[in-house]
């Protein structure tokens, strides 16, 4: 990829943190995207087990018994279980849900964003923690607070690594070592098989 392509391909305000990163030197420049594009389809990667691991272990506990259907008898439905704008999430998720098919519980659960998940270990979840909630992660003698900022955090880096933004500045190894350390409370054995699946450290270890 030479100057001109990179302007056509990438844009010259894309290329130039990398260019920056090189200290102006475009072999290396095309060098260090190509490595950052591996990583953030890494990233992505984990981050698609973990949303997957914890949204799992969430609903295991908040709809332990319920049924699949109808959802209004569930706890995605329940103002006693969620905020307003926690149902309302939800809401925006059915409406989303493809015309035909049936509005099942764990479809909701696939279908609510990763900041719906993040939510739910603020302060106002407190009660709901410490009576329901904790229970998701049997692993750690942990309180609610220990994950709120985390999970926050991994909201913003998810979203940066959904939108393509460039990583080069961001704590990427901090971010992949919150989502073991989360798995881990969960499942002790899916944290080691995510850390083993995943190649975020080896790529943060290769950069050009």
């Amino acid at each position: 990829m030479d100057e001109q392509q990179s302007a056509a391909w990438l844009s010259d305000q894309r290329f130039q943190p990398f260019l920056d990163e090189a200290d102006g030197d475009h072999l290396r420049a095309v060098a260090i995207y190509e490595w950052h594009v591996r990583l953030s389809a890494a990233c992505f990667a984990t981050i698609n087990v973990f949303e997957v691991l914890l949204r799992n272990a969430v609903d295991r506990q908040l709809g332990m018994d319920q049924p699949q259907m109808p959802i209004r008898e569930t706890w995605l439905m329940d103002f006693n279980t969620l905020q307003p704008n926690g149902v309302k999430a939800v809401i925006v998720a059915v409406e989303r849900l493809e015309k035909g098919k049936e509005i099942t519980r764990s479809r909701i659960v696939a279908g609510v964003s990763f900041g719906f998940w993040a939510g739910l270990f603020s302060k106002t979840y407190e009660e709901l923690w410490r009576h329901r909630l904790r229970l998701a992660f049997p692993n750690g003698a942990i309180m609610r607070k220990d994950l709120t900022q985390p999970m926050r955090s991994l909201q913003a880096f998810r979203n940066r690594v959904a939108h393509h933004d460039c990583l080069l500045n961001q704590p990427v190894r901090e971010r992949y070592d919150e989502m073991i350390r989360i798995s881990g409370w969960i499942d002790a054995d899916a944290a080691t098989w995510l850390d083993e699946q995943s190649s975020v450290a080896a790529l943060l270890a290769s950069k050009p």
